[in-house]
């Protein structure tokens, strides 16, 4: 109510008080994870030393009804933090096989899977997503890489995640490259699955109440049908 004014007085907030107000605490993200709030008031600082990509989603799903952000910065700024240069997980330069590689890109060290860059500056994991997300990205089609989805008490990273608010429907778009290798198709088929089980279903039946699978490969020579890719980005769309 604007112009309203309330008096509290210390007795209200002994035991027997009687004060219709609630003190509120301000949590660290750290402190809140695992924790769900009907509204969550984000404050996020103009150089953040500790937020990561990891951090900053954990922050904002938080909330079961509204999330206010008070960013000290520009909303492009923002969208900068959900890049892998922010990701925690992609600078730890860690592989359970093997030895770790890192390869410079720009001013930070990836690890060598991680150095396709797209037009507009992210690192990917193979050619044929800097292909995919050029497209998009020339479609004027908003995405988010790797983009962290979970349901079930499980994370996923679909490979793009494009939010269609003109129809309200959330698209996943996972791009396959090697489903030749047996133990590829087998973790592929059971994350298609999981997709299923979350009742995300495949663009070719329509779509699932929870969102919609698009699901492209490499053609059997490792090539990719860029013009398919495209034909595909205007006709799901509208562009």
């Amino acid at each position: 109510m604007q112009g309203a004014i309330f008096k509290f007085y210390d007795s209200d907030f002994d035991e027997d008080g009687d004060a219709a107000l609630e003190l509120a605490y301000a949590l660290t993200v750290h402190k809140a994870q695992g924790s769900e709030f009907a509204v969550v008031f984000l404050i996020l600082p103009q150089s953040p030393l500790m937020l990561t990509r990891e951090l900053l989603y954990t922050a904002l799903t938080r909330q079961k009804q509204q999330v206010v952000i008070f960013h000290q910065g520009s909303a492009s700024d923002l969208q900068r933090l959900s890049s892998e240069e922010h990701s925690s997980t992609a600078n730890r330069l860690t592989n359970l096989f093997g030895p770790p590689n890192p390869v410079l890109v720009g001013k930070v060290f990836l690890e060598e899977r991680l150095i396709h860059l797209t037009s507009r500056g992210e690192a990917v994991r193979s050619k044929s997503e800097v292909i995919i997300a050029n497209l998009l990205q020339a479609k004027g089609v908003q995405y988010h890489y790797e983009h962290p989805l979970e349901l079930g008490g499980v994370a996923k990273y679909p490979d793009f995640t494009i939010e269609d608010d003109n129809k309200g429907i959330t698209y996943y778009w996972e791009h396959c490259g090697l489903l030749h290798d047996p133990t590829y198709r087998r973790r592929w088929d059971e994350k298609q699955q999981w997709y299923r089980n979350q009742q995300i279903l495949p663009l070719k039946e329509g779509g699932g109440p929870q969102g919609t699978l698009i699901v492209t490969r490499d053609e059997e020579n490792g090539g990719i049908d860029s013009a398919g890719i495209t034909k595909l980005i205007e006709e799901v769309f509208d562009v």
